[in-house]
Order: structure tokens, then sequence, then C-alpha cells
């Protein structure tokens, strides 16, 4: 019998000398943001990796475009803080197949509080009713006000894929089994950066393949491929 192993790509980097990549960054399926500075070395690496368009820019006139934004493979949303330039910019770059919004909210770090896939979103209860129900018009998901440990946090909480995510170490196994049955895929506990317990932070991945800060160790780095690679 022949096993056919699936070749799942990754590397160490860091983005404006920082191994936290995943403030700085994010991908989806069909695109990737990383800062207007980023070094042209690791946007090429970038790319080959993630096999994904890569916007260059900054957002809310800085460069932690991972914490202010979150998208899926057909939505990116952006903070009401966001300016005509930096959106009109990411508009015309992204994908036509991906829709562009700004969510007007108090809350502006939305790569912190949402956790956004093709098929729900966690988010956190601090959001008003009418915001939880602006997010599920332009998200077009299901939209679930989460906490995880008691955090409402969870986008920094989870780093979440097509095929598997990561879980901060100390969210109760209850709440994973939990999780798993919303997202409908299976996770795991990791920790990034030698032995960060925020996963995303240190994270910017999609199915295609995944970019780890450069403080990742060798066992993470092997948990992280094992848990995004599977299915």
């Amino acid at each position: 019998m022949v096993i056919i192993m699936r070749i799942f790509p990754g590397d160490r980097i860091d983005l404006l000398g920082n191994s936290s990549i995943g403030i700085f960054g994010l991908a989806t399926e069909t695109y990737a943001l990383f800062p207007h500075n980023s070094k042209e070395n690791v946007i090429a690496k970038a790319e080959e990796i993630l096999d994904v368009p890569t916007i260059k820019t900054s957002l809310v006139n800085s460069q932690l475009l991972g914490i202010f934004a979150v998208g899926n493979s057909k939505t990116l949303l952006l903070p009401g803080l966001v300016s005509n330039d930096e959106f009109l910019r990411i508009s015309k770059n992204l994908p036509e197949e991906v829709q562009v919004s700004i969510i007007e909210s108090r809350i502006s770090a939305l790569g912190n509080t949402i956790v956004l896939t093709d098929r729900v979103a966690l988010v956190s209860p601090d959001f008003t009713r009418s915001e939880l129900k602006t997010l599920e018009n332009h998200a077009q998901v299901e939209v679930i006000p989460s906490t995880l440990m008691g955090n409402n946090i969870v986008g920094s909480l989870l780093f979440v894929s097509k095929h598997g995510y990561l879980a901060h170490p100390s969210i109760p196994e209850e709440e994973l089994d939990n999780l798993s049955e919303i997202l409908g895929i299976e996770g795991n506990y990791t920790t990034v950066n030698r032995g960060t317990p925020y996963p995303r932070p240190g994270i910017i991945g999609n199915s295609s393949g995944v970019l780890v800060g450069s403080d990742t160790t060798g066992p993470e780095m092997m948990r992280i491929y094992q848990v995004l690679s599977s299915n």
C-alpha cells in the first residue's frame, strides 16, 4: 500500500524585526495583508508558501494589520478608524470576489475580538446587538458571541485555518470540544515563539501553508504543522 503524505510548506520569519508576526499580518484562502514596509524577500516567501496574492498596506496609520483586521475567503472586515487611502488601496488590490466592509464600533481591534471562518464567526460579547447584526450582514456567516476561559479576546486565543485550529493551552477541554463542534474542524493546544500561549499573534497561515514567528521551536512547529495540515 502506498501512503501519500500531504505536503504542507512552512517557515519561520520575522516581520519588522519582530517574531509576533500575527499582529502585523494575516492570511485567508484568497488573499494576505502585510505591512507596507515588509522586506521583499519576506513577501516573496509568503506568496510562495501561502499561494495567495499579498497586499502591502498600513491600517489605522499603523503596521498592526493583524490586530485591526479580520477576514475569510470572501470577506475582509476593517475598523471605522481606517483611512480613505487605506480603504481604497486594499479594495483595489483584493480579489474581485472579496467584499471589504467597514465596521463602525468602539471596538477597533477586530483581529483580537473576532474569529472569522467561511462557516461561522466567534465574536466578543462586548459588541452591541446592532453591531452583531452588522457583522452578520457583512460577514454573511452565523455570528456567535463567545468567550474562552472567560476572556473576550477570542481572536488572540485561537488560530483557525481551513483544516484545523490551534488553541491557548489553558482553554478547558470542554470548551475545546465545543469549539470543534461549532467550527466543524478539529483542533489542539499549542504554544508559539518559545512558549507564548497565544497562537494567532505568532502565526500567519491558510490551508496552503503556514508562517510562524522566528522564535518558534522545532516541537512547536511540529505541533502546528500536524494540526493545520490534517484532514
